[in-house]
């Protein structure tokens, strides 16, 4: 046998995103007994991914792209179409060099995209590029193939792997309660990960708000890092004009995501907008029941748990959903959701990458 069918494949990873979000490190991590994963060093102005292809100690046969907005840069819109077109031809003589191309998607467009035509125009011409596509669930292939205009055929389905390895385990409810500052009774509703608007966080204050006969006993708790400090305070003084809402602004620890979520009965997710969700799948690894609008990968992430989903475009669909929540078996509803995480196993996973590869 020729050596060379022997020797794992070797794979770069990037952008290395390793520090803002344990996705990529749970990948590697699985990948390693199949194929060979590194992530780039350094940093590198001109043609950043070819480069760091080049000065990897190891011989790169693939290239895994992940996020792309560290590429396409730019406070204005002449300046991010040069970083738009420098990113395109760092794609190309990547190609040329033999090194093969995957990307995943992990968001249609930017969630605060300045230019959203130039952002769409580079994707469609980097779909046509890359020689394969991965993504988290099936309803995505057609609709990202329709948005950027690509065969289906190219894309393969592979899940968000839960978060069940990396993160301590639960710990006591009343305990988490206590170390939070939490009241001992009602039911907590925990919306956790970084605050952006489109994840409907407004909206979900409002809803609490003007509903006191179904919230009053209950307390809703914000956590997470805001985009920046206008919606800081924006959320601040929202939160104090909403009873029964407690927010915790800022980046939250990896010891404490166990804390949060053992204090929490309900995970909600109001997304107004979302392709795949880090904070539902997040949620699922604690067996959570959670509410959210049936969106992009939600419904097929949550399977059989989706007791609480509700319509996005339903008028009173968030209400009715924390309605519903305090009538369920949560119980019950939790043994669901927890049998619905064991299907994001991250050894699946892997097998199913590293066959692309």
């Amino acid at each position: 046998m020729n050596r060379s069918t022997t020797l794992p494949v070797q794979v770069l990873m990037m952008p290395d995103y390793r520090v803002e979000n344990p996705y990529q490190t749970l990948l590697a991590d699985a990948l390693q007994q199949q194929v060979s994963v590194y992530f780039p060093t350094g940093y590198r102005r001109i043609f950043p991914i070819f480069r760091a292809i080049k000065d990897c100690a190891f011989p790169i046969q693939a290239l895994h792209l992940h996020w792309i907005n560290p590429y396409n840069k730019g406070g204005n819109w002449l300046k991010r179409s040069i970083y738009s077109l420098k990113f395109l031809t760092d794609i190309l003589i990547t190609r040329l060099s033999g090194v093969k191309v995957v990307w995943t998607i992990h968001n249609r467009l930017s969630h605060e995209a300045q230019f959203s035509g130039l952002e769409l125009w580079t994707i469609r011409q980097l779909v046509k590029l890359v020689d394969r596509i991965i993504v988290h669930h099936q309803a995505a292939r057609s609709e990202l193939a329709k948005l950027y205009q690509f065969n289906p055929d190219k894309a393969t389905v592979v899940p968000h792997g839960h978060y069940r390895t990396i993160y301590e385990e639960a710990i006591d409810r009343a305990e988490a309660k206590a170390i939070l500052g939490l009241p001992p009774t009602g039911k907590i509703y925990l919306n956790l990960g970084m605050l952006r608007p489109y994840k409907g966080i407004e909206r979900l204050l409002e809803v609490w708000r003007d509903h006191p006969e179904i919230t009053a006993n209950h307390t809703l708790l914000i956590a997470g890092k805001p985009l920046d400090d206008a919606y800081e305070q924006q959320l601040v003084k929202q939160v104090a004009a909403t009873k029964g809402a407690v927010l915790h602004p800022g980046f939250v620890k990896d010891n404490s995501i166990p804390v949060y979520f053992s204090a929490a009965d309900v995970v909600i997710l109001p997304f107004e907008n979302i392709l795949t969700s880090g904070s539902l799948v997040l949620a699922m690894s604690y067996s959570k029941p959670i509410i959210a609008p049936r969106l992009g990968s939600i419904p097929e992430t949550i399977g059989t748990a989706d007791w609480l989903l509700y319509e996005a475009d339903e008028e009173q669909g968030l209400l009715r959903a924390i309605e519903k929540s305090t009538e369920v078996n949560l119980n019950e509803l939790e043994r669901l959701t927890g049998e619905m995480g064991d299907r994001l196993s991250w050894d699946s996973i892997a097998h199913k990458t590293a066959q692309l590869y």
